[in-house]
């Protein structure tokens, strides 16, 4: 990613006038409350010119934000499973009540995903962390960080499985690996969901009900 973009950002949200931890925090809550929905690009650049974007493409903005301001980050992947949206094993997570097309979709079809996130080195420790959420999709049951302390571990958005991957500087390759092992009814069926998804979101946002 090039210095000129991460300087850009960094600028227009006035980052670098800030105390160190106040850095780390308003990088976090600039990123999350970009709106979440799929744009068809994972590229930074394209999040933040567009306002919007899924896990994978808000975390890698977040990731180059964060590098910006000389912090150790590094890509992190967890299998998820979209059914889990309408049933948490976790008290922490709520219900998203979906739209019957989503929900007929996720009867038909086990999608399985593979949820971005980041940690960061601060203080000699890894902490996570994970933007992918937006503050008013909580209204609808959707899980995100709403107050940080820039210092520890966050919870995922999205409840992940057992399967984690470790991927260093090169989350954007490891994406597009890890779901390109997915049978090909499977890529179709999560990107027809990613799409019907966000058309449903966006149609909420455009309506002034969330």
């Amino acid at each position: 990613m090039e210095d000129t973009f991460t300087k850009t950002v960094l600028d227009d949200w006035n980052i670098l006038e800030l105390p160190r931890n106040q850095q780390i925090i308003k990088i976090f809550e600039k990123v999350r409350d970009i709106r979440f929905g799929s744009i068809g690009s994972r590229d930074p650049k394209d999040v933040y010119e567009k306002n919007k974007g899924t896990c994978s493409g808000k975390n890698f903005l977040l990731r180059e934000l964060y590098k910006g301001i000389g912090l150790r980050t590094k890509d992190m992947i967890c299998m998820q499973r979209w059914k889990d949206l309408t049933w948490f094993p976790d008290d922490m997570y709520g219900l998203v009540d979906l739209p019957d097309d989503l929900r007929d979709q996720l009867v038909q079809w086990e999608i399985i995903d593979f949820h971005n996130y980041v940690k960061i080195f601060v203080n000699n420790t890894w902490i996570t962390v994970d933007a992918t959420i937006d503050l008013p999709l909580t209204k609808l049951g959707f899980y995100t960080t709403e107050h940080w302390d820039g210092l520890s571990d966050m919870p995922l958005c999205f409840v992940g499985s057992h399967k984690v991957w470790d991927c260093g500087d090169n989350g954007f390759e490891r994406k597009a690996e890890l779901t390109g092992t997915l049978p090909r009814e499977l890529q179709d069926a999560r990107h027809r969901f990613l799409v019907t998804l966000t058309g449903w979101l966006d149609s909420l946002r455009e309506t002034d009900k969330l």
